[in-house]
């Protein structure tokens, strides 16, 4: 049986934002990987490509122009969201706010591949993170965006300076922060698509010899 110190050591856990930050205060986990949106004076961190807000919708619906759409536009469309603990759709109500604008929101879920399937049906426009595949769906894909930028949130690796972690977790911290940065987004606008493909295909390559 392990002991309690090495059960902490070997815990794997899901948590959503200061949920995670309060887990690494604790010293129940060592590093965590989350958007960052609750600064704290003790957690150094890595930074990882953003995280980017996406529109997903029937191939059929021109939806947006040069793969992006203004959230204005946007919010007339029945909307398929992630229930409001996910970081995407917090960045999705803000701007709904700054743009003064009340979206038709017709079904929220905690599963995006629910949200992913309805949309390929034609039932909505699904909002997801860059981070979600979306490979096995035949959509179209286009940037959310604000004043014509697009919504993003800042990925980290993170962890409590206040202690000393191991070296391989640092060493981990390092190898996920360059593997990542290579591979991110993982779903990109329509039009991009074959270029992440391109991409993603020569980092398995290189990784491979």
């Amino acid at each position: 049986m392990l002991k309690e110190d090495e059960r902490r050591s070997s815990l794997r856990a899901e948590a959503l934002g200061p949920d995670q930050s309060a887990m690494l205060e604790r010293g129940e986990v060592h590093v965590g990987i989350r958007h960052d949106q609750y600064p704290s004076r003790h957690l150094a961190s890595h930074a990882l490509p953003p995280d980017e807000v996406l529109a997903a919708c029937d191939p059929s619906l021109q939806l947006g122009r040069a793969g992006m759409i203004d959230i204005g536009r946007l919010a007339s469309y029945p909307l398929l969201l992630l229930e409001s603990g996910y970081s995407v759709r917090r960045v999705f109500n803000a701007a709904c706010r700054l743009a003064d604008v009340e979206p038709s929101i017709l079904l929220e879920s905690r599963a995006p591949h629910t949200l992913l399937a309805l949309a390929e049906a034609g039932h909505g426009v699904a909002i997801i993170p860059s981070l979600l595949r979306t490979d096995r769906y035949k959509l179209r894909i286009v940037r959310v965006t604000h004043r014509r930028k697009p919504l993003r949130e800042r990925l980290v690796i993170q962890w409590d300076n206040r202690r000393l972690i191991p070296p391989y977790a640092e060493s981990f911290c390092e190898t996920l922060a360059e593997y990542m940065r290579e591979v991110l987004p993982i779903t990109l606008p329509s039009a991009s698509k074959t270029a992440a493909v391109r991409k993603q295909g020569a980092v398995r390559k290189a990784r491979g010899r």
